[in-house]
């Protein structure tokens, strides 16, 4: 399920950030994000934060299954290398 998530987009932060509610899970109450609310730097910065506070491994709930949480674990290490890209292509410190 990540490797179709991640596929082809694994260095586009904002793709990925606009298709995150593909993959995870009802409880964690993550709303779907349009590609016309990633417009901005600051925006994706936003939009990235959320993101990994809710895939943090120290935020998953106990009661998340094994498998919820490799997805979790799957996504915060996808979204930390594709945040730390997309830092160096916009000059981002």
């Amino acid at each position: 399920m990540q490797r179709l998530w991640r596929n082809g987009k694994a260095d586009n932060l904002r793709a990925l950030l606009s298709s995150l509610h593909l993959i995870l899970w009802k409880e964690t109450n993550w709303k779907p994000v349009g590609l016309t609310d990633l417009v901005l730097d600051k925006k994706v910065k936003i939009i990235y934060m959320k993101a990994v506070a809710k895939t943090h491994p120290d935020k998953i709930s106990n009661d998340a299954t094994t498998e919820q949480k490799l997805i979790a674990q799957g996504v915060f290490v996808t979204l930390n290398q594709a945040w730390d890209k997309f830092k160096q292509m916009n000059n981002i410190q």
